[in-house]
């Protein structure tokens, strides 16, 4: 804000500072701004803006995406915008406190969606968990905090592929003005004898060392950045992009509003029907309306409005408002596949972190990309059949070939959707992901470690040693990495979604942006790309892409 504030206002920049130093809350933090706390129904609608409820665009979604979309128009624009999400506040200490972390993907936590994919037929019939932030932040505010921006050569694939623009010399204004506001780092992750240990041992493997995966190169073994700070707070998107401006009366922030479908006049998206206590409310959007509800949600709502495959929404009696096919397909992920030991002795309590060390290895599709990552992770509670006080090195074929779905289980919104990543659909992620495992075998059993782990393997085990053990082992063994992308794909061919300035065929006023847009997952965590995708999204509305 240009104005000169009175005096009896308080000062932004300084409880910004005490809110990011963890001394306010953030519902203190709104309240001292002065911001109205209006009840409407289960929904409160934060807002500096007085009576109005006339918004020029309107975010469906307050995550990883739609934080730094916000940011982003009403930081380059005069636009009035309402960020809409369907969970509450983040002002939690669980959520600050990133020690805490586990606690926030638990069985039937109000935080997550908590969706599961239909069973998968090659990981022994079962399903796997989907977790999804229900919360402002969305799931930057309960994930694991890793900060991965991905290859140059993802970018450069995308716009090989069809979406000129988002090569990596043009995402990477948006990706520089994420670091203004996030300042990810190794510090708490290197600093543990553990973690030092496992990075000598894999460069005596052969593997270069690599002190920012981030940087020029991303091949080699390095200690994994977080975007928390060193006193161990989350560095979320709702605290780092939209908190700066919540006393911008061309703000409005409602929260616990679940959007049941896009209303759609003709072949204009005009606004969103939200579900109040089992009455619709409409509210309009003057501009255009954006969808960050991620790659699960987002195509889920598209098909509730009539926006998707015409045989998928005559299944479900669902009147066709724009028929685009490509809606729902394109569904991939990264499954890890997990090897364990037990530690000899048990780490000191000062050792707060999960995933300690990245190795990225191999030759990937394209030059410099990495085939393989192995995660490595300190495990103080066992899971599963894991053990507590154990080290686990989760491996991931980066770039999988298997294709899977999001489909309408009815035309009920308050139904989860049929989820199906295929894992291990294909010949080729079969053979590749065989590879990889049998990489983090030989890390876990590198002599730079044998001090450290027990000599005995935990998990598989030493009995398994023929690929078609190690085949069987991998179906047991591995799981969803929570990286799923691509059920509205970007491009310019006939299952392209959006087109690349993110609009959706066949509409006008409708945008999507977040990971739902990505046509194929980057070389790593996804959580840095989709806060890109939805800074650029903002460039590319105001015409500054």
């Amino acid at each position: 804000m240009s104005q000169k504030k009175p005096s009896t206002q308080p000062d932004k920049d300084r409880l910004i500072q005490q809110l990011q130093a963890g001394r306010i809350s953030r519902r203190g933090f709104l309240t001292l701004l002065g911001l109205s706390a209006t009840a409407v129904g289960t929904q409160t609608l934060f807002s500096c803006a007085g009576s109005s409820s006339d918004y020029d665009y309107i975010i469906v979604g307050a995550g990883s995406a739609g934080c730094t979309l916000a940011a982003r128009l009403l930081t380059d624009s005069d636009a009035r915008v309402l960020l809409i999400e369907a969970g509450g506040s983040n002002d939690r200490e669980e959520i600050r406190d990133f020690s805490q972390s586990w606690k926030l993907t638990l069985p039937g936590s109000e935080l997550d969606w908590g969706y599961k994919s239909v069973p998968q037929r090659e990981l022994l019939n079962t399903p796997q968990s989907y977790s999804c932030g229900k919360v402002a932040g969305g799931s930057s505010s309960i994930n694991g905090m890793v900060w991965v921006r991905g290859n140059k050569a993802d970018f450069d694939g995308w716009a090989a592929a069809g979406c000129p623009g988002w090569d990596f010399n043009s995402v990477q204004p948006s990706f520089q003005a994420l670091s203004q506001a996030i300042q990810p780092s190794s510090v708490l992750t290197s600093r543990n004898a553990m973690s030092q240990a496992i990075v000598e041992a894999t460069v005596g493997l052969g593997h270069a060392r690599n002190a920012d995966y981030n940087g020029e190169q991303q091949l080699g073994v390095g200690y994994t950045q977080l975007n928390v700070l060193e006193d161990g707070r989350r560095q979320d998107a709702f605290t780092a992009f939209v908190a700066p401006h919540a006393d911008n009366p061309r703000l409005s922030i409602l929260m616990g509003a679940r959007v049941k479908r896009i209303a759609v006049s003709g072949k204009k998206a005009e606004g969103v029907v939200l579900d109040q206590d089992g009455v619709e409310q409409t509210l309009k959007a003057g501009r255009e309306i954006i969808v960050c509800a991620g790659t699960i949600q987002t195509p889920h709502l598209l098909m509730l409005s009539g926006i998707g495959d015409p045989a998928e929404l005559e299944l479900h009696g669902i009147p066709v408002v724009a028929a685009v096919p490509g809606v729902g397909r394109n569904l991939h992920d990264h499954l890890i596949s997990v090897v364990a030991r037990k530690l000899r002795q048990p780490e000191p309590a000062s050792h707060v972190t999960a995933m300690d060390v990245s190795v990225f290895f191999g030759a990937g599709p394209r030059p410099g990309m990495p085939k393989f990552e192995v995660q490595v992770y300190y495990m103080r509670y066992g899971w599963a059949s894991y053990p507590s006080e154990a080290v686990a090195l989760g491996l991931i074929n980066l770039h999988p070939t298997s294709r899977g779905t999001v489909k309408l289980r009815s035309a009920d919104f308050q139904d989860a959707p049929l989820i199906d990543p295929d894992f291990l659909g294909t010949a080729e992620d079969k053979a590749h992901q065989l590879e990889g495992y049998k990489a983090a075998r030989e890390i876990l059993a590198a002599p730079g470690l044998r001090n450290w782990v027990e000599d005995v393997e935990h998990t598989p085990g030493p009995d398994v040693s023929t690929d078609e053990q190690l085949q069987a082992a991998i179906r047991k063994y591995s799981e969803s990495d929570f990286h799923s992308v691509g059920t509205c794909r970007m491009g310019q061919d006939d299952l392209a979604v959006v087109d690349p300035q993110l609009r959706v065929k066949g509409l006008q006023g409708l945008r999507l942006a977040s990971a739902a847009i990505m046509p194929s997952v980057p070389s790593g965590n996804t959580n840095a790309p989709s806060m890109m995708v939805g800074d650029r999204a903002g460039r590319l509305i105001l015409g500054r892409g």
